[in-house]
């Protein structure tokens, strides 16, 4: 019996609460009218994705949005939650699927950013950044 327990203890890891918050961000997307038409898009292979992940892809009407979800302990650890660095890689990830995906090039483009500190508080920041031309 103790086997048992052990065997089926459920731990969540951090990998598992990063992939629990990019679910509650993609249902709350659905509940506001978006389809989400990719999720953990990546346009490198193996672990490094050299021209950009983002983390999913929704389109409700003429509009296509690339969304980043970041996780954090506090609110004061957003601050420091999106470096320069990282959106680079999110518009160069947006590039090469607007390339790829050319159904979509007539949409506008929007990057959002999903602030979540679990359980449930969900902060979405439209517009977090632009790009200007793709």
């Amino acid at each position: 019996m103790k086997y048992m327990k052990e065997q089926y203890k459920s731990k969540i890891t951090p990998y598992n609460s990063g992939k629990i918050t990019e679910f509650i961000c993609r249902m709350y997307m659905r509940i506001h009218g978006y389809r989400i038409i990719e999720k953990n898009y990546k346009t490198g292979s193996g672990r490094n994705t050299p021209l950009g992940e983002i983390d999913f892809i929704a389109i409700k009407k003429n509009k296509i949005v690339f969304c980043e979800v970041k996780k954090r302990k506090n609110k004061n650890d957003f601050l420091r939650a999106l470096t320069s660095k990282q959106q680079i890689r999110i518009k160069n990830g947006a590039q090469a699927f607007m390339k790829t995906h050319k159904n979509y090039k007539n949409y506008s483009i929007q990057f959002d950013v999903f602030f979540i500190i679990l359980p449930f508080n969900i902060r979405r920041i439209k517009n977090a950044f632009v790009m200007n031309k793709i």
